[in-house]
């Protein structure tokens, strides 16, 4: 939800970190999630809007998984895609990542996106 709350421009730090033709693409589970928090009130409901928007228009493709919970159809995903960069602020899922040397996109100190990791 972080670019919705905080105004961060997500997709273009990205182009900016990674440097390199790449692929959006989210695991199914996440974005039935999401478009769940879309249709609550207040803040969240908003932020969730604006990330289904943004989803939209930045061509996100999305992907079926077996796993139907959000964080274990990220990891599903990352284990089927070729070199694999995880964008989220999970701190449970970057620890995981990290022990694994998947480099993790997350949104620092609310006015920009970080890679930690490397990419190759």
């Amino acid at each position: 939800m972080a670019p919705g709350e905080i105004g961060v421009d997500v997709f273009g730090d990205i182009e900016e970190i990674i440097c390199k033709e790449y692929r959006l693409v989210a695991p199914e589970p996440v974005k039935l999630e999401v478009q769940k928090l879309s249709r609550k009130r207040g803040k969240e409901g908003r932020a969730a809007k604006i990330a289904l928007e943004l989803m939209e228009r930045e061509g996100v493709e999305i992907i079926r998984t077996e796993r139907m919970e959000g964080d274990a159809s990220i990891v599903e995903l990352a284990r089927r895609v070729e070199r694999p960069v995880i964008a989220t602020n999970d701190k449970k899922l970057r620890e995981g990542f990290r022990s694994r040397s998947v480099p993790t996109l997350f949104i620092r100190t609310e006015d920009h996106v970080k890679l930690e990791g490397d990419i190759r």
